[in-house]
């Protein structure tokens, strides 16, 4: 049965819908104070041991373990916003970011990059994804999409969207030099990435997918064909190589001049049927976020021209009847409204989907969620560049995987105070986690964000990241919490005013 969504994440229709503290689980141990700024010219130094559990108290460059603003960053007003992602690494470049004076939209731009090194499963440069810009200067949230998309000759592989879709973004959005946005993820790429408990656990389950592609299997297997551990170094010469393009060229890279040609060929070479018209025809979508209605304030959620707009609409619905702590009922009312929307009884556990957010002190916002449609996508890196290379949307399973992107922001009825960012995906039970943190921060009393992400899923995936200031931003800072999903390995941090 066709799905009311279609294979491109579009709805069939357009429906009209209004819509403290974390224990962060895994974060890096030891000082951070001599990681340099983005801007300065330093890598940031990922030398500390990942996966240890830090002390409550914050250290001297932003880091913390409570995911509460301190009192003396309140005092002096030197909070710079927050970040939450699904990686470590990918987290401490956007801070760097921020700190450095970029906008929300730099910093997302260079944590998504990093998540290419470091959750090539999930954000590789092959895939697609959605974000939400939420500009407070001109009081609107924008719904920014750049999904796989099928082939024009059809066939396994999908047009890619990202490094079209980050482009645009920064392109609107951005202040930040482009290149320096881009550097540190290629600098790591190529020198050596250590192996956080976030890339270990992604890489884990999919020993027989990586030794089917020569790319992925050098930079991510051991010398003994076992995927990398904890603390092993990750080089990834060809991805490494690609990103230098990007950084340099920017979408010429990919997407148009000789670079366009030596993409389609390498598709090809992987058995892909991605034409040069495809990719120099490929347009990033902005329109309008989608609206819920959530107590006093506008949930925004992808645009309703979307799936994930859609099924974000026709979920929230269905939730009225369920508490909002409620985890499983939540789970069960998703996974329903995914069938009535014609997707099959089982999907895959892994769709090969990520999410964050980052949220500035004076109230600009991103959230977004990628996929390549699947683990490693098609298992296959485009020849010599070692871009993964999502699955189609024709996929009957993962092929769904944008319908339930779940990038979330809530602002008030003046559309220029900010209270809530997260982000989800993978599945219909991550549209309805991020939705169930959002009920519990936005409709319910005095819940705390770290018993609301608790409560939001009943296992260990997917996960939900979250940034909640109930007061407001700008002027409700010190009410501000962030955190990541407990389940997870990911990592909360605040931004330090320069």
């Amino acid at each position: 049965m066709r799905p009311n969504f279609d294979r491109a994440g579009h709805s069939g229709q357009k429906p009209s819908f209004s819509l403290s503290r974390i224990t962060t689980t895994l974060l890096l141990a030891g000082s951070l104070a001599g990681c340099g700024s983005l801007f300065g010219g330093d890598e940031p130094d990922t030398s500390a041991p990942l996966g240890a559990v830090t002390e409550s108290s914050r250290n001297a460059r932003g880091l913390t373990g409570v995911g509460r603003v301190s009192a003396e960053n309140q005092a002096i007003e030197a909070t710079g916003g927050f970040v939450v992602a699904d990686e470590p690494q990918a987290a401490l470049v956007a801070r760097d970011v921020l700190e450095a004076g970029g906008t929300a939209a730099d910093a997302a731009v260079s944590l998504y990059f990093m998540l290419a090194v470091t959750q090539p499963q999930a954000a590789g440069l092959g895939g697609g994804g959605i974000c939400l810009v939420h500009d407070r200067s001109d009081r609107k949230t924008e719904s920014i999409e750049f999904l796989p998309r099928r082939a024009s000759a059809g066939g396994s592989v999908a047009v890619p969207g990202n490094v079209r879709g980050f482009a645009l973004m920064h392109a609107k959005y951005g202040q930040a030099s482009w290149s320096r946005l881009l550097a540190p993820a290629e600098r790591l790429a190529a020198t050596g990435t250590p192996v956080s408990r976030a890339m270990a656990r992604a890489l884990g389950p999919h020993t027989n997918l990586l030794r089917g592609d020569g790319a992925l299997a050098k930079g991510l297997l051991t010398s003994g064909g076992l995927p990398l551990k904890e603390l092993n170094e990750a080089t990834q010469i060809e991805l490494a190589s690609t990103l230098g393009l990007v950084r340099s060229r920017g979408v010429s890279a990919l997407y148009s001049g000789d670079g366009v040609t030596t993409f389609a060929d390498a598709i090809r070479e992987s058995g892909g049927n991605v034409s040069v018209a495809d990719l120099r025809n490929y347009r990033p979508v902005v329109s309008e976020a989608g609206r819920l209605e959530a107590g006093v304030v506008s949930l925004h959620t992808p645009s309703n021209n979307v799936g994930a707009g859609a099924f974000a609409g026709k979920l929230w619905a269905a939730l009225e009847g369920v508490a909002p702590t409620d985890g499983e009922g939540a789970a069960r009312a998703a996974e329903a409204a995914a069938l009535q929307l014609g997707a099959p009884d089982r999907l895959p556990d892994d769709l090969g989907s990520t999410g964050f957010a980052v949220v500035t002190a004076n109230g600009d916002a991103v959230a977004c969620a990628v996929t390549t449609n699947g683990a490693f996508g098609t298992g296959r890196t485009a020849s010599g560049m070692g871009v993964v290379l999502a699955r189609s949307p024709d996929d009957p399973a993962s092929g769904l995987a944008s319908a339930f992107l779940a990038p979330v922001i809530a602002v008030a009825a003046d559309n220029a105070t900010l209270s809530f960012a997260g982000a989800s995906a993978g599945g219909p039970s991550a549209v309805a986690g991020v939705l169930q943190v959002a009920r519990q921060m936005l409709v319910s009393d005095g819940k705390a964000l770290g018993a609301a992400l608790q409560a939001a899923t009943p296992g260990p995936a997917p996960l939900v990241n979250a940034i909640s200031c109930p007061a407001g931003l700008p002027g409700g800072l010190a009410q501000c919490e962030f955190g990541v999903d407990p389940d997870g390995a990911g990592l909360g941090a605040e931004a330090i005013s320069q």
